[in-house]
C-alpha cells in the first residue's frame, strides 16, 4: 500500500510538471494611470485634476460629476503645455479625446472653469468627480479614480 501511494504521487508529480510545461504563461502586464491631484484655482472658483498616465498611453478621459455641476469650459495641459482635445458635454460629465494618445510619464491637467455646484460656489463642500480612462491598446474604457476636490471656506463650527 505505501508503495502504490508513492508511485501515484511521483506520477501525480511528473503529470503536473508536464501539463504546467506545455501550457503558455499568461503575461497580462496593464498599468492604469492614475489620479494623482486634485484642487481649486483662483478662490475655489476654478477646479482641477492631474492624471498621471503610467506605462500605456491614453487616448480619452471621460469625467462624471454627481452634483449637479455646472461649468464654463476645460482647459487641457499634458507635461504642462496647452492642448485642445475633442471635448464633447454630456448631462454631469464630459469626455475629452485626444488627437493623439498621450504617452508614457506625462501628466495630463484638466482645469474647469468657472465650477459650481447647483449654481454657487458652495464654500467648504467636497466635489467629488469620478475619471474614466480608454486605451487604444485595450479599446475599453476603465477607471482612473476618483478626484475629489474641497472648495475652501466653510471650516468647522
Amino acid at each position: 500500500m505505501k508503495k502504490f501511494l508513492i508511485n501515484g504521487l511521483a506520477a501525480l508529480a511528473m503529470t503536473s510538471t508536464a501539463a504546467m510545461a506545455i501550457a503558455p504563461a499568461a503575461h497580462a502586464v496593464f498599468t492604469a494611470a492614475t489620479v494623482s491631484d486634485a484642487g481649486v484655482l483662483r478662490r475655489g472658483q476654478d477646479h482641477y485634476f492631474e492624471i498621471s498616465v503610467e506605462a500605456n498611453p491614453l487616448q480619452r478621459v471621460r469625467v462624471k460629476c454627481f452634483t449637479f455641476h455646472e461649468l464654463d469650459g476645460v482647459e487641457v495641459f499634458v507635461g504642462g503645455k496647452s492642448v485642445e482635445p475633442a471635448v464633447n458635454y454630456g448631462f454631469e460629465e464630459f469626455t475629452l479625446t485626444f488627437t493623439e494618445p498621450v504617452p508614457t510619464d506625462e501628466i495630463i491637467r484638466i482645469v474647469m472653469k468657472n465650477s459650481t455646484v447647483r449654481g454657487t460656489v458652495n464654500a467648504g463642500i467636497d466635489v467629488p468627480y469620478r475619471v474614466f480612462g480608454t486605451y487604444p491598446s485595450l479599446g475599453a474604457e476603465v477607471p482612473l479614480g476618483t478626484a475629489v476636490v474641497r472648495i475652501p471656506g466653510g471650516g468647522s463650527r
